[in-house]
């Protein structure tokens, strides 16, 4: 190659060091860039200002330590409790998000009105990112609401107060026939998941599944939401793990990855009932005594695009995996306070037995929500037992909040949760007691002016606020009063550790291990 070849290959290093060139490059890149970020974060960052842990600031991995790895996952909410103890009610809990605690602002970041954001970054953690609970974007949320808010106002669940009864009453023929008086011993939450599938199925496809005839009162269909969740957090931050889930087939998935295989079968189950309204195939519908959410949304002003298999079928996981959990979970922590508490117990007994004098004949949702130690009751089993209890950061595009002294620039998602506003002593003293008692007598805040309801967020606020807490309220009016003027029960081998909050699943869950809320029926 003459001189020319001659320099050139004194430049080039020989081809069995060009390999080890070439990493020893990428890893001084690799390098250089960690430190670049590692300073930007810190230093330069637009919330390089605000307080927290310098490891949060650092990288997103602080977080997953907690959420898949401490103490066996669902941990975060807890450290967070732990960041605002140390650096007080605003803080940085990891690169690009603050986290506040004070009951005062929630009012703020969850306005009436206000078009807010969701970040992508949580749209698809239960694989249905067309929901209208995972959509991100503030006006397509307002528009996918639109539809489906009507069919849960309070005078439409109302209507459905027999419904609801229905399935309540075989429960409570079923405790009577077969649990009262022997040693077979009931798990509650799967009592209660039986009535909330059975109801939530009914009124989306008019298809219930009837659990409540199932062998035990155990819902599968309820219980593999259950076990949905714990696949959460993973999906949330390593969200490739979904593109390969949904790019392989059901059944290898099924095979390979057991911890989804009820992710799986849950967009199934939802992908076929979608799939048959939409083909004309759901008969049952035409002759239900109501109009399912599925019908009405497909007779609503919704745009075509809106209409089709795939993001329907994100509806309906969503509206069905909501209208079960937090709503089962609320009655089961209830439950068991009422149950444990024998002076809650007689209370409430003794109010029961004077507004339904014949236990055979329950008086409607309209008459028992007036019903003052019922009322109080479910709104401290729904202050215990939280709703969804991680975080629910908003994001305000287009101007700056202020929170004291602090600028928070737009676009910053900033987050407050049930946990630290239903656990505030100010606002809740002795928060950790259940006392039916704090709802009495028309109750205020700490400024003696705003109700004490203004710092119940179990169904969220805002624009964004659960679409069916009326049905919830129904379900737990009707559900607790129909059991609890019927039937007595004593705990079997249950303490306070199987309702307290010790896992952050999204949803609140018990500590790992737990048996669950058993019980005998008298």
């Amino acid at each position: 190659m003459g001189l020319f070849g001659d320099t050139l290959n004194g430049i080039l290093p020989n081809k069995e060091h060009l390999w080890t060139t070439v990493a020893v490059a990428g890893s001084i890149l690799w390098v250089g860039y960690g430190i670049f970020l590692a300073v930007y974060r810190l230093y330069l960052h637009p919330l390089a200002k605000f307080p927290g842990p310098k490891f949060a600031a650092l990288t997103q991995w602080y977080e997953v330590y907690f959420e898949i790895v401490k103490g066996g996952g669902g941990q975060f909410t807890f450290e967070i409790k732990r960041m605002h103890e140390k650096y007080g009610p605003i803080v940085r809990i990891n690169p690009d998000e603050l986290h506040i605690d004070d009951p005062e602002y929630y009012d703020i970041i969850y306005a009436n009105g206000k078009a807010y954001d969701k970040p992508v970054f949580f749209q698809y953690r239960f694989n249905m990112p067309h929901a209208t609970f995972s959509t991100a974007d503030a006006d397509s949320h307002r528009i996918r609401r639109a539809a489906i808010a009507p069919f849960f106002s309070k005078n439409k669940v109302r209507d459905q107060n027999r419904l609801i009864q229905n399935v309540i009453d075989r429960i409570s023929y079923r405790l009577a026939t077969e649990w009262s008086g022997t040693a077979k011993v009931i798990d509650l939450m799967e009592m209660w998941g039986c009535m909330t599938s059975d109801v939530i199925t009914e009124l989306v496809f008019a298809r219930p599944k009837h659990f409540v005839e199932s062998a035990g009162l155990k819902s599968e269909f309820s219980n593999s939401l259950s076990d949905m969740v714990y696949t959460t957090h993973y999906m949330t931050h390593f969200g490739w793990l979904l593109t390969v889930m949904n790019a392989l087939p059901n059944w290898f998935v099924k095979i390979t990855a057991p911890p989804f295989r009820s992710v799986i079968e849950f967009r199934e189950e939802m992908e076929r009932q979608i799939a048959d309204i939409l083909a004309g195939r759901n008969t049952e519908a035409k002759t239900a005594s109501h109009p399912t959410v599925f019908h009405e949304i497909l007779s609503s002003s919704l745009p075509a695009e809106e209409l089709s298999l795939n993001r329907l079928q994100n509806e309906a996981m969503s509206l069905v995996g909501a209208g079960d959990h937090t709503t089962k979970w609320a009655f089961t922590v209830g439950s068991f306070h009422i149950i444990a508490n024998p002076d809650i117990q007689k209370k409430l007994k003794d109010e029961l037995t004077v507004a339904i004098p014949d236990p055979d004949n329950i008086i409607p949702w309209s008459e028992l929500e007036k019903l003052p130690y019922l009322s109080a009751v479910v709104s401290e089993a729904l202050r215990t037992s939280f709703g969804v209890v991680q975080r629910l950061p908003r994001i305000n595009r287009f101007a700056a909040w202020k929170y004291g002294d602090y600028e928070i620039p737009p676009g910053v998602p900033v987050g407050m949760d049930q946990y630290h506003m239903h656990t505030n002593p100010d606002i809740f003293p002795e928060p950790n007691t259940f006392k039916p008692e704090r709802w009495l007598g028309n109750p205020t805040g700490p400024d003696g002016i705003k109700p004490l309801s203004t710092y119940m967020t179990a169904f969220g606020k805002g624009t964004r606020m659960c679409t069916g807490l009326n049905m919830a309220y129904a379900e737990l009016f009707i559900g607790l009063a129909t059991i609890f003027r019927r039937h007595e029960f004593l705990l079997f081998e249950t303490d306070r550790s199987d309702v307290d909050f010790a896992v952050d699943m999204v949803s609140p869950h018990p500590k790992w291990g737990s048996k669950g809320v058993r019980a005998l029926v008298k």
